[in-house]
């Protein structure tokens, strides 16, 4: 299976947010328009973990991986997503030291964490036992990100991204725009000055980096983020009937 953790350490990481067309045929044709990963969202989408399963045991067949997003910072939602083989999973609105803490706890095993043991998807359903090798290699390969989004979560970025098992934080700019009464400018300096310091502190930590935003702030922090996620399913939808309007309106 592609390696995500290793991976953004030579390229930047493609990805496209999965919030309302959950088919096969999303996974297929995201793999080959050259993607690297899909992202499921749990949080704003409609998911469920049966649907989830099933897409992401075709993709880790293809050797396509899945990152998910979930709902909360609940030990079912993180080590859940991770058993139906995941291999990346956000909490969305983390602000603090101790959230980090359980996120990176529920989502690893010992010695790391306290993630439970079971098999499954995330085994390709494997024999039984073997269980030391198991846990160390999927605490190695396991992205576990922190969806920075309020003021607090940046400033508290340092805490966040020092806290062992936290592999990357993913900032989510529309909500941080929201946080600081500036719902509608992403662009705003005063927000680019925050983002920055969440960069910075991947950075200092070496963390990976990445944003859920349009191209325009991905081109501001090119030389910074590792991970992109600016295609949205419904966007590239909508995006893309437009076009053909555009197009049957420009036949006259």
């Amino acid at each position: 299976m592609t390696d995500l953790k290793e991976l953004w350490r030579s390229r930047r990481l493609k990805g496209v947010l999965v919030t309302s067309f959950a088919h096969p045929a999303t996974v297929l044709i995201a793999q080959q328009a050259g993607m690297d990963f899909v992202f499921y969202d749990c949080e704003h989408g409609v998911l469920p973990y049966e649907r989830l399963r099933d897409l992401m045991l075709l993709g880790n067949g293809r050797n396509f991986p899945a990152i998910v997003r979930a709902a909360q910072l609940g030990r079912s939602d993180v080590s859940g997503i991770l058993d139906c083989g995941a291999a990346g999973v956000m909490v969305p609105m983390i602000e603090t030291k101790e959230q980090a803490e359980l996120l990176a706890g529920w989502s690893k095993y010992p010695p790391v964490g306290v993630r439970s043991y079971s098999g499954g998807p995330h085994t390709d359903y494997g024999p039984r036992g073997d269980h030391e090798r198991r846990m160390a290699e999927s605490n190695r390969r396991v992205m576990t990100i922190a969806q920075i989004e309020t003021v607090k979560g940046v400033e508290n970025a340092d805490d966040i991204l020092g806290v062992e098992g936290i592999d990357a934080a993913i900032v989510g700019p529309c909500d941080l725009g929201i946080s600081m009464g500036n719902p509608d400018n992403v662009m705003d300096e005063r927000e680019l000055a925050l983002i920055r310091r969440v960069a910075d502190a991947c950075r200092r930590h070496d963390k990976a980096f990445g944003i859920i935003g349009g191209m325009e702030l991905m081109r501001y922090f090119r030389e910074d983020v590792n991970i992109l996620v600016s295609a949205i399913d419904t966007h590239i939808l909508r995006d893309g009937m437009k076009r053909a309007v555009q197009g049957y309106e420009e036949m006259g």
